[in-house]
């Protein structure tokens, strides 16, 4: 790996972050009826699910919440009636906590191979945004088209 590679994995993600004030978030108290309403009016699959005192608490998704309502041990069918009687909580998967602010890229992008975004969180613990995979490949892409047009100008 050249110079520049280094330097692009080395990076810390700071930069890269999508702050917390532009991020959809859900509560974990919320009720699964209002969490597909929030996702789909705001067009997206899954969300950071933030507990008030501003810890993660996981992601939960469109797919987390319509598994929930047909997994036979809480229901036999899909009844969308049901939908107010759980909340998050009880749908969310809590395998997303989040990496901290500080990580390098080349952990990050490790991270985000089989995710489109993980929460990023602070020293405290605290949500300060979500880290994307568009964001990571963009960075990878630049760098890529970057080395190209490198050797492409050293072999003239």
């Amino acid at each position: 790996m050249n110079k520049n590679a280094d330097l692009l994995f080395e990076k810390e993600i700071t930069s890269l972050i999508i702050p917390r004030e532009k991020v959809v978030v859900l509560e974990p108290d919320w009720s699964l009826e209002r969490a597909l309403i929030v996702l789909t009016r705001k067009g997206t699959t899954s969300v950071p699910v933030i507990h008030p005192d501003g810890r993660v608490e996981g992601i939960i998704s469109k797919t987390n919440i319509l598994d929930f309502l047909i997994n036979p041990n809480k229901a036999q069918e899909l009844d969308f009636t049901k939908l107010k009687e759980y909340r998050v909580l009880d749908a969310m998967d809590r395998n997303h906590m989040g990496i901290m602010a500080n990580s390098i890229f080349s952990f990050a992008f490790e991270v985000l191979v089989n995710r489109s975004y993980i929460p990023i969180i602070d020293i405290r613990q605290q949500f300060v945004g979500i880290l994307t995979r568009k964001v990571m490949m963009e960075k990878v892409i630049d760098y890529f088209h970057e080395e190209y047009l490198q050797t492409v100008t050293t072999e003239l």
